[in-house]
């Protein structure tokens, strides 16, 4: 009976440890989603123009000679990777993303930047199909 309980009471320790730590890191990564998207918005009111709708439609006749096309060109990676991180933290839930903040008008916004990368196959290449598969869905 003893070698039984001894049994019991490890394997609870156990799945409560499991599930203390998940709920752990779990936690560190929304907290590492917040600050990264507190960075992007600070450069946004740094540099207002990375989120002006007159400016983004630009993309395609940009300027290579201006160095704003190269920041903007930069910004973007940041926000489609910080998306990227978001829909993997919530497992490609997009009602629960939603809830996170309003990614469509984010993502219509620099659309042109990523119909048109700076790099050729760039996005083809440097994210998941299933995110850009959710990319292509909500630029229809």
């Amino acid at each position: 009976m003893d070698l039984t309980s001894a049994a019991i009471a490890t394997l609870v320790s156990g799945l409560v440890n499991t599930v203390v730590t998940l709920n752990l890191f779990r936690r560190n990564d929304e907290k590492r989603l917040n600050d990264q998207l507190h960075d992007i918005i600070k450069l946004s009111v740094e540099y207002p123009y990375l989120e002006d709708k007159k400016f983004t439609n630009q993309w395609n006749t940009r300027n290579p000679d201006d160095e704003r096309y190269t920041r903007y060109d930069n910004y973007c990676a940041l926000v489609f990777n910080f998306l990227e991180r978001l829909f993997e933290h919530y497992k490609y839930d997009v009602c629960k993303i939603e809830k996170f903040m309003d990614v469509k008008s984010w993502i219509r916004l620099h659309r042109h930047c990523w119909e048109c990368p700076s790099t050729e196959f760039e996005n083809t290449d440097g994210y998941d199909p299933r995110f850009r598969s959710i990319i292509t869905e909500f630029l229809k």
